[in-house]
This record gives C-alpha cells, sequence and structure tokens, in this order.
C-alpha cells in the first residue's frame, strides 16, 4: 500500500518524522493525556484543535484549516523539511491521521504515510515518555485548493443535484447521515443529494484497511469524475479520500463539512425520519 504503512516499515527508515495525532472528540484533552506517558520513541504529538485547526468561528465548521503560516511554523519547529517523509499514527481507528494525511498532501508534500493499525501495532520496545529533540526545519507550505470543494459549490450542489460528473459523498455513520441521532451538531440529517460512505467500513476488526471492502464500497463511484468527501468537521473524511487514494482515484475535500453547511440558516438539510 502506498498511503498505509507497518511497523516494520517505520523501524526500517530511521529518516521518518513521526507525528502521534490520537485524538477524541468527546476529550479534548485525550491525544496530549495519551502522548505524555507513552509514545513513539521520538514522535511529536499535534493537537487535532490546537494545531490542525483554526479558531471556530461563525462559518467554516468545527475544524477550519489552521492558519498557513502558522501551521508552517509548527511543523518548522519539529524539524519538517519540503523533501521529509512522514509517518502519522492515531489509535488506529483512523479517525484522526488521515486529517494530517491529507492536509500535508495539501500543503505538498509527498511522501505521507499513516501507520496501519495506528498506537496498537507499536511493541513496548518501541515506547518511551521522553519528549522529542528538538530540531528546526525549514518547510514552506503551498496550498493546493484544487483539493477542495468551497461551501459555494456544496449550496449549488444541494440545489442541483448529483451527476455522473460530480458526486458528494457524507462520511459519517448511517446513523448521522440518516439523521436517527447527531452528538455533536445543532441540526440532524445530511446535505441533499449527498450519498453516505462510512469512513470506517473500508477496514477490517484490527483497523487495517481492507482492499476488497474498499474496492466493493467504491464500486459504484470509480466513474465519477469529480468525487467530493465531507463528514462532520473535515476530519474523518480525510480517511475516506485516503483509502479512495489506494485504489488510485483522487477526490476533493469540502473542509467545514455539514457543520459549515447548517451554519447558513437557509440552506436545507434532509432526514430520513
Amino acid at each position: 500500500m502506498k498511503n498505509f504503512k507497518d511497523r516494520d516499515f517505520l523501524i526500517e527508515n530511521s529518516d521518518l518524522i513521526v507525528l502521534d495525532v490520537r485524538y477524541s472528540m468527546s476529550d479534548a484533552e485525550y491525544g496530549r493525556k495519551s502522548y505524555e506517558p507513552s509514545h513513539y520513541k521520538g514522535a511529536h504529538f499535534l493537537d487535532m484543535d490546537q494545531d490542525l485547526a483554526d479558531e471556530v468561528g461563525r462559518h467554516g465548521g468545527r475544524h477550519p484549516l489552521p492558519n498557513t503560516k502558522l501551521f508552517e511554523e509548527k511543523l518548522r519547529s519539529i524539524g519538517l523539511e519540503n523533501h521529509s517523509r512522514v509517518m502519522i499514527y492515531d489509535d488506529g481507528d483512523n479517525s484522526s491521521a488521515g486529517r494530517l494525511w491529507w492536509m500535508l498532501k495539501y500543503y505538498g508534500l509527498e511522501h505521507v504515510y499513516v501507520l496501519h493499525g495506528g498506537f496498537k501495532m507499536l511493541l513496548p520496545e518501541d515506547l518511551t515518555s521522553d519528549m522529542p529533540e528538538k530540531k528546526q526545519g525549514n518547510i514552506s507550505l503551498t496550498e493546493h485548493p484544487d483539493m477542495t470543494a468551497p461551501s459555494e459549490e456544496i449550496v449549488d450542489y444541494a440545489k442541483k443535484g448529483s451527476t455522473s460528473e460530480k458526486l458528494l459523498i457524507d462520511s459519517r455513520s448511517g446513523d448521522r447521515y440518516k439523521g436517527f441521532v447527531e452528538p455533536v451538531d445543532h441540526k440532524k440529517g445530511h446535505i441533499p443529494h449527498a450519498a453516505n460512505i462510512f469512513f470506517k467500513d473500508h477496514f477490517n476488526e484490527d483497523q487495517t484497511l481492507d482492499l476488497e471492502k474498499a474496492t466493493k464500497n467504491f464500486a459504484d463511484i470509480m466513474d465519477v469524475d469529480d468525487v467530493i468527501f465531507h463528514c462532520g468537521s473535515g476530519v474523518t473524511a480525510c480517511t475516506n479520500i485516503m483509502a479512495l487514494d489506494e485504489l488510485g482515484k483522487k477526490s476533493r475535500l469540502y473542509v467545514g463539512s455539514f457543520s459549515d453547511y447548517i451554519s447558513y440558516e437557509d440552506n436545507v438539510v434532509e432526514r430520513d425520519v
């Protein structure tokens, strides 16, 4: 696989810059509390809310992209160069590693990987509580807006519907998509005409990617020219983008996602109940 790499790859490639992005939507301190007592030797911690997103505003969703210059400074402070090779891990639930994978691709890095199966695949001898050595990098970020879909395009799509050229896909669970439950946002349901492919459905019980499952799940969209993914706030949709990329197909991200869409009072939401 080109995006997912196993522990052996991590151990054998000592030049990798390793980034820990463990995260819980229900506990803002979970990631750091997990990282400090035990993390991969030399790994740096990046916080979803503080490092991988900007402050929440009226619009833009719950995880808008961070200020590019500030994010660049953060990456420089942990030693990143434009030629760096990066390994990212979360708990293995693929809920946050994909977000950083997508961001680094968006800003121009080529060699970005996610640890297949996540933190639990590491052995005790791989772990430490020591903080990593500080090293200054000089990475320069270049945004690639062609990898995103602006909110205006999504609103237009919601009014006109899908075509053979364009399809919007909601990456949340079926229950959230249908409007049965909504644990975070103030409205239930989904953007009109959006399809639903849950980001977790491509993975085995041990949370490793199953290419056969992914191929089956994405079978109906492989011939669509322009595929746009979203989720609740632009985090787990990136896992769908990464899985589809494994099959050789590019797609775009609606960064603000459902939480941005519903921040505009006139935008219509559909429910299956």
